[in-house]
């Protein structure tokens, strides 16, 4: 075979190498010189706008400054409004005028005003007559314009007819009166030097160049000078119009620059693009000769095997490498995608995805054609009845952190083994799959039309064994739920529904047992006291902050409820973090010592019981010693409190004399010769609640206690708890307890006679 290949990867290389640098050269250099010159004109527009409005500012502002202290000024009003020949003293109130407002603004070169009256000029250091004046032709024209006048053109000013130089200002014409100027005109000449000043001052250095022309494109740096010659590109530069002055602001870019660096430094990679260029022929023909050589080598290899039997392509004369190549590859492919199919189809494959489907619900099939498809699998023992169980490994946390994954996968084999070795030694079916990485699945295929509950009863043995099994030989325990025995397939995912309840149980009860799914379990989760409970909890929270011993009595008999009630986890762990959440909140009503005491105790073991337990008899363990323990410091931390005593005879007192109505603050203040304010202060720090809001709450616990356990109508036990009226007693009763006594004693003999 000719090397026809080599030589045409690197001739093909060669002009695609420069066109693609010429390119990047060239682009790189448009781009960059477009993008300069793009973000050159939007930092020039937005310059300019800014410099425009600093003008327009400043020009306004005289504007003000002039119509404010000289044209509403009485003297100069006054000036105005006088037709006879007025004494030298109120010309000089007039000039004085004038000079103040120049020293006010430094940029005027000199006002004048007008008197149509009697033709007569006076400035701010000598008066004229206007046929004397050096600016009647501003004046006169001034005069002939009809409407307001605001700011002049660039011109010149000679005050005198024989002044040789004249200067460059800009005018403000103020008529007098504002509109008419039947009295005359007051007139500011601003510099135009000043402005001109103002806005070099606001130049950006080495970008850009700036030009300010008046109306009639006169530019404000000299006579005679335009900010825009005749033939002049001005497609780079910003112009901005005042729509105040009328002027216009240009500022250009300067090419000289930034532009010409841009152009340098061009030359500079077009050097280096040809050595690059050199460079990489010389690499790309070097390499290609390397890179040819195994190639060289694979051709020789698969030629030599194309000529056994077996081959995968039979060798043909060809005068290209990669022919052959795409031939061997073909085939090869070919080869290992059949292979692939086979093994994706495998029974090992097959089985654990049918497993899956008929669980979760996503494959629905009658029991012929379930057992068609078992047989499919290797699968063939017949089968009557169906049962499905899942065990799951307890505290899989840890299992997962205690252990490599090499190891897990050891014992997870070590445990389907063992079930399934039980299961065989019984004579029953088993199909076992992984659910989930904690959790497996069991299907159990038995015989017997009218041995269903024997059936159930020897899986349960069957369960326990297992289970017994990997509690003595395993580092760990497992837990297995059990569903009803199943007749027709079609409800297999309902059955797997109930194994899993089935595990529920062991929030409850705890880990490392074996649970048969009852149906009646569905039935005593409607009212099972999940209110009672939260009630139960949040008191238990309140007792624990007034430091009564009896919160621990309530607490563990709430922990007593759930692991006789049949709850679920997500309830269980809700109703503990809202437990958490209560008792931290009570213990914010506590004084500032107590609190700290308990942030720095109580509240940070009870925080450490995470919300992922696995039963309630692991969350009781760890939440009751460290609130004994806090309960302990704070009632050692009360007892060396003087107050505490106080608040203790207190409490003691309204335990003894709740049913007294006249049990007051005040009557109680009386009694232990306390002033009622200190009394209300030191209850409130000790106890952590109001006075009031304790005495109604012991008075609502004694009659929710005659409620249920009298007959005595509401009048009467609201007398035996202190109220003298009735009212007053449903009131307060339905404020706390959330509903009145009636209805109270209602609900309870209705739980009474329906117990969950």
């Amino acid at each position: 075979m000719q090397k026809k290949w080599l030589y045409r990867l690197i001739m093909s290389y060669i002009p695609i190498f420069f066109a693609v640098i010429f390119c990047l050269m060239l682009l790189f250099f448009m781009t960059m010189s477009d993008l300069v010159r793009k973000q050159t004109l939007q930092a020039n527009e937005v310059f300019a706008g800014q410099v425009v409005q600093i003008l327009d500012s400043t020009l306004k502002n005289i504007d003000t400054v002039a119509s404010k202290n000289v044209l509403l000024n009485s003297k100069i009003t006054a000036y105005f409004n006088s037709k006879a020949q007025q004494s030298v003293y109120n010309y000089y109130e007039v000039t004085e005028v004038l000079q103040d407002f120049m020293a006010s603004v430094p940029m005027i070169e000199s006002v004048y005003l007008y008197r149509e009256s009697d033709g007569k000029i006076i400035m701010q250091h000598f008066s004229s007559e206007l046929s004397q004046f050096g600016d009647k032709a501003f004046v006169k024209a001034s005069m002939s314009v009809q409407s307001p006048m605001i700011w002049s053109n660039l011109r010149t000013l000679s005050i005198f007819q024989d002044e040789e130089q004249a200067k460059r200002v800009i005018s403000l014409v103020k008529k007098v009166p504002y509109y008419s100027g039947e009295q005359g005109l007051i007139v500011i000449n601003v510099r135009a030097d000043s402005l001109h000043d103002l806005t070099r001052e606001m130049k950006i250095d080495g970008v850009s160049s700036l030009c300010l022309a008046d109306s009639n494109g006169n530019s404000f740096e000299g006579s005679g000078r335009k900010c825009v010659q005749p033939g002049q590109d001005e497609s780079d530069d910003t112009i901005v119009k005042s729509s105040y002055s009328d002027w216009t602001l240009h500022i250009g870019m300067k090419h000289e620059g930034l532009f010409a660096y841009v152009s340098t430094f061009s030359y500079v990679w077009v050097l280096l693009g040809f050595m690059t260029i050199i460079g990489g022929i010389a690499a790309m023909t070097y390499i290609s000769h390397r890179h040819y050589r195994p190639l060289d080598q694979v051709m020789n290899r698969i030629s030599t095997f194309s000529e056994h039997k077996n081959s995968l392509v039979k060798r043909q004369e060809t005068d290209d490498e990669f022919a052959f190549i795409d031939k061997s590859l073909e085939s090869l492919i070919e080869h290992t995608n059949n292979y692939d199919k086979l093994q994706a189809e495998g029974m090992l494959f097959r089985r654990a995805q049918l497993f899956k489907d008929v669980l979760d619900g996503t494959r629905v099939l009658p029991t012929h054609k379930l057992a068609a498809e078992l047989a499919a699998v290797g699968l063939h023992e017949a089968f009557d009845h169906i049962v499905v169980a899942v065990i799951e490994m307890d505290d899989y946390r840890s299992f997962a952190e205690s252990y490599t994954q090499k190891d897990q996968s050891l014992f997870k084999f070590t445990l389907r083994s063992a079930v399934q070795e039980i299961a065989e030694a019984e004579n029953e079916h088993l199909w076992t799959e992984w659910i989930a990485p904690h959790q497996l699945g069991l299907l159990y295929r038995t015989e017997g039309e009218d041995r269903e509950r024997q059936t159930i009863l020897k899986i349960k043995t069957m369960a326990e064994r297992a289970r017994a099994w990997i509690e003595q030989y395993l580092t760990f325990t497992v837990t297995i739920g059990i569903a009803n025995i199943l007749k027709q397939t079609e409800t297999l995912s309902v059955s797997f529904l109930e194994a899993r309840k089935a595990l529920e149980r062991k929030i409850s009860v705890g880990p490392n047992g074996v649970h048969i799914y009852d149906s009646r379990w569905d039935l005593l989760t409607e009212g099972r006291g999940l209110d009672t409970l939260q009630m139960d909890l949040r008191e238990a929270a309140q007792l624990f902050r007034i430091g009564n011993p009896e919160w621990e009595m309530l607490l563990q008999q709430s922990f007593d409820t759930m692991v006789a009630g049949f709850y679920t986890k997500a309830e269980l762990t809700s109703l503990l973090r809202t437990f958490k959440m209560q008792l931290h909140r009570e213990m914010q009503e506590l004084p500032q010592e107590f609190q700290e005491k308990w942030l720095g105790g109580g509240y940070v073991r009870m925080n450490a019981l995470a919300d992922d337990f696995e039963w309630i008899g692991e969350a009781q363990a760890k939440l009751l010693p460290p609130l004994k323990e806090t309960h302990s410091e704070l009632q050692e931390l009360r007892m060396n409190r003087e107050q505490y005593t106080l608040a203790s005879n207190v409490q003691a007192y309204l335990a003894a004399h709740y049913g007294n109505p006249d049990v007051s603050l005040a009557q109680v203040s009386e009694t232990f010769d306390v002033n009622t304010k200190t009394l209300s202060r030191i209850f409130k720090e000790e106890i952590g609640e109001k006075f009031v809001d304790y005495l109604a709450r012991i008075r609502t616990e004694q009659a929710k206690q005659l409620l249920e356990e009298t007959k005595e109508p509401v009048q009467v036990i609201s007398e035996k708890v202190g109220y003298l009226y009735p009212m007053s007693f449903i009131r307060v009763f339905k404020k706390i307890v959330g509903t009145t006594p009636g209805d109270y004693r209602k609900e309870f003999e209705e739980r009474k006679g329906n117990p969950s």
